[in-house]
């Protein structure tokens, strides 16, 4: 029996190492042990019968097929980086969430299988880019109750059964207070949060989208009704997002309808890119701070300029909406230097 189990043992080695050398994300490495492991119990069984006495084969295979089932199954094992992974972005850009202890948890798979040390601390684009943020890593993201990391701007997960779990990093009460944690829900068209309302919607590939939303809540925490694409960090602060926040040549005055932007979302839209920029190299950090220094006065403006109801006149907004388009002006030229 002990030769039998080291013949398996050695030729399961020997031929099933394409499942290690294969591994890249979690979610890969999981499914090549699964193969592994089955495949070394063939080749086990096989080689098990061929080389057990006559009227033994049966007992041979049985007993070659435990030990390359074990051989396999080792070869096979995720490597120590999943050991440590918060989890992995599949080529759909979804999270799938790992359930590591924080404390052991040192890094990501990108959706290219490409490991990154810390946690996620941005999103991808509409074109499959990372926008990486300039928030303050404890914000984005945020612990589910099993003790699974997920990033702020995912809109949920999927967890270890593959199941698609949708989730957000908080929301705003009726006194517009912010209430951290993992949350399920949607906000209505007056800003009220609606517990376990579907913020989203599965397409014909069974991949789940996130809807545009009513409205946000701003930097104020006031409601700016209006259709929003973004999340919130695990502080309850806006990101806009843009349907392609990495093309420079992309107008943020208007959406991708051909509608103008209101004046809230164009702030949000501007900060993301002037910090992405800053980020990747392409935006000096002074003239990244310049262009910030210019959004606030903008923001305080218009808080300004906001009657008691929190509407804006047609003419306050059109002096909002000129110096918006003077500044994304001058990020575009900034941007284009750079890359001239």
């Amino acid at each position: 029996m002990h030769k039998l189990m080291l013949v398996a043992g050695f030729a399961v080695a020997t031929l099933v190492p394409s499942f290690a050398l294969a591994q890249s994300s979690c979610g890969q490495q999981r499914d090549n042990q699964v193969g592994a492991t089955i495949a070394g119990a063939g080749i086990g069984a096989l080689l098990g019968s061929a080389v057990a006495p006559r009227g033994d084969r049966t007992a041979g295979a049985v007993i070659g097929g435990v030990g390359g089932a074990v051989v396999g199954n080792q070869i096979g094992r995720p490597g120590a980086d999943c050991a440590h992974a918060y989890g992995y972005y599949d080529v759909n850009d979804r999270w799938h969430a790992n359930a590591v202890d924080r404390a052991d948890a040192r890094g990501y798979f990108d959706r290219n299988g490409v490991w990154v040390d810390g946690a996620p601390n941005g999103y991808y684009d509409g074109a499959g880019r990372w926008v990486a943020t300039a928030n303050d890593g404890s914000a984005n993201g945020y612990v589910d109750a099993r003790g699974r990391w997920v990033p702020a701007s995912a809109n949920g997960y999927y967890d270890e059964g593959g199941h698609w779990v949708a989730s957000v990093s908080g929301y705003y009460d009726g006194g517009g207070r912010w209430i951290a944690g993992q949350s399920s829900g949607a906000y209505d068209a007056n800003g009220r949060w609606m517990p376990g309302a579907r913020s989203g919607h599965v397409d014909p590939h069974g991949v789940w989208i996130a809807d545009a939303q009513p409205g946000h809540y701003d930097s104020e925490h006031h409601w700016r009704a209006g259709a929003s694409r973004g999340y919130y960090d695990a502080r309850g602060v806006w990101i806009g997002l843009a349907p392609d926040v990495g093309a420079y040549g992309v107008d943020a005055s208007y959406d991708g309808s051909g509608e103008r932007r209101d004046v809230g979302s164009r702030q949000a839209w501007l900060r993301q890119r002037i910090q992405s920029a800053v980020a990747d190299g392409t935006l000096g950090r002074g003239d990244g701070r310049r262009d910030i220094r210019v959004l606030e006065s903008i923001r305080r403006q218009e808080s300004d300029m906001r009657d008691g109801a929190g509407q804006l006149s047609a003419q306050d907004e059109r002096r909002l909406q000129q110096r918006l388009d003077q500044l994304s002006t001058d990020l575009r030229v900034s941007l284009n230097g750079a890359h001239s």
